[in-house]
């Protein structure tokens, strides 16, 4: 998918938006599954993003330990709220998650595409790398290389004018997904 049919942006603006994700706790749903396709991608990608990313939580799905801050992450969706791509870290809390989005929205000529092998045969994916360490990955495994590069391209042409939410959506109690709740 390229060239002008690519929906690429939010609907009153015509440009992508981003939005963040806060987790009440390390058992949520939504975390489960990011970490678990996350999980998927290469070894050597893990560990750039281990050693390199700052702003990255150690905290893991399944972990009985008490949050001091909600972990975050972020993705970033096409007008038609297709998801284009979404963060490679978990991020510490909603702020550490927005200010990486805008230092990367500010660094997009910095920004480079590597296409690599998913977990099955002839599955394929991509991820975007800052100085070598993996920042945003594909949200979905790809049947060809040249579907997931237009797919790759499409998200990072849509990443240096996308629009910010000002809030996080969160998880409710009940585990139902709630957009921008107030704690």
């Amino acid at each position: 998918m390229t060239g002008s049919h690519v929906a690429l942006g939010d609907l009153r603006s015509g440009r992508a938006r981003v939005t963040f994700t806060e987790f009440r706790s390390a058992d949520d749903p939504l975390l489960r599954a990011w970490t678990r396709f996350r999980d998927t991608f290469p070894t050597p990608l893990a560990t750039a993003a281990g050693v390199r990313q700052r702003n990255s939580s150690p905290i893991r799905p399944g972990s009985a330990v008490a949050l001091e801050r909600l972990p975050a992450l972020w993705r970033i969706h096409a007008t038609n709220n297709r998801e284009l791509g979404r963060s490679f870290v978990l991020y510490s809390s909603f702020e550490a998650a927005r200010d990486h989005v805008l230092q990367l929205q500010e660094r997009t000529a910095d920004l480079e595409i590597a296409v690599i092998a998913g977990p099955l045969n002839a599955s394929r994916g991509w991820t975007v790398l800052l100085e070598g360490a993996p920042v945003m990955t594909c949200s979905r495994w790809y049947s060809s290389t040249s579907t997931g590069i237009a797919a790759a391209t499409g998200a990072l042409a849509a990443m240096p004018r996308a629009v910010l939410s000002d809030q996080a959506d969160r998880s409710a109690p009940s585990g139902r997904f709630s957009r921008r709740m107030l704690v």
